[in-house]
């Protein structure tokens, strides 16, 4: 048998090996598609799936913050029910927070495809884990008995300062009455506390722009008298907000565009 030959009948071998692989790959997959399926195994692996992407979320949390706020604000789902059960501690600088809950989640009874569609049968699923917070941290999450865990009396409540009803109205009022040079100090006597933020810049197009906002929370009132007098609410990125960013400041409204 000449080289060329012996050649050719290996390359041919090999395509047809390949080709027999593929099916094979191809009907293993199929096969798999089409079996049916346990619906308790359906809902234990989405309330594992929903508990993992929870600790994702709060991995390298970058603000001090109470547990409880944390479980108020962060741990709901919509793939399933995620319940606060306990709550303590603190994120912060040499602080560690732990929250225990409790995930359930249900599957209905369901056919694709018609009768010899993939079949799952209903079913549910209930676990709890335990997510201990370290500032700056990944999420360390184990997975733990629901026995023995206790049953809150309450949801738990963000203790997160807000800005006062009416807050917008009052640094308006402020705004509009009040001469430029005092602006500032009438907005400190009007919103005295600690967890206040309060920034005053006068613009070279002669804007007065004010920010109020509060720590650590989210709220801020931007708002700007132009030349004319006339008062401006401007719109801007609300992500600056979040933690870790600038936060409520005069620069949401007179940083350069990028």
């Amino acid at each position: 048998m000449s080289p060329l030959v012996r050649k050719l009948g290996v390359s041919f071998a090999i395509a047809v090996l390949t080709v027999v692989v593929v099916a094979v790959v191809l009907v293993v997959i199929l096969i798999s598609a089409m079996r049916d399926r346990d619906g308790d195994e359906l809902a234990a692996a989405r309330v594992e799936d929903v508990a993992r992407a929870l600790a994702q979320d709060l991995d390298g949390i970058r603000e001090p913050i109470d547990a409880e706020t944390v479980a108020a604000e962060r741990f709901h789902s919509r793939a399933a029910t995620v319940e606060p059960l306990t709550w303590t501690g603190a994120i912060g600088l040499e602080q560690t927070g732990t929250i225990e809950a409790r995930l359930s989640a249900s599957v209905t009874e369901n056919s694709i495809g018609g009768y010899y569609g993939p079949f799952n049968s209903a079913g549910s699923a209930v676990q709890c884990y335990r997510y201990t917070i370290a500032l700056g941290e990944d999420v360390r999450l184990e997975m733990i008995p629901c026995d023995g865990l206790p049953e809150p009396r309450t949801p738990p409540a963000s203790n997160r300062p807000v800005l006062p009803d009416g807050a917008a109205e009052r640094v308006e009022k402020i705004l509009i009455d009040a001469p430029g040079s005092t602006v500032a100090d009438r907005l400190r006597a009007e919103f005295p506390g600690e967890e206040f933020t309060i920034e005053v810049v006068k613009t070279e197009a002669g804007e007065v722009v004010v920010a109020v906002g509060v720590r650590p929370g989210t709220g801020c009132i931007l708002r700007v008298k132009d030349a004319t007098g006339a008062l401006l609410a401007p719109s801007y990125d609300q992500t600056w907000l979040q933690p870790g960013e600038q936060g409520c400041s005069t620069q949401l409204y007179t940083a350069p565009p990028l």
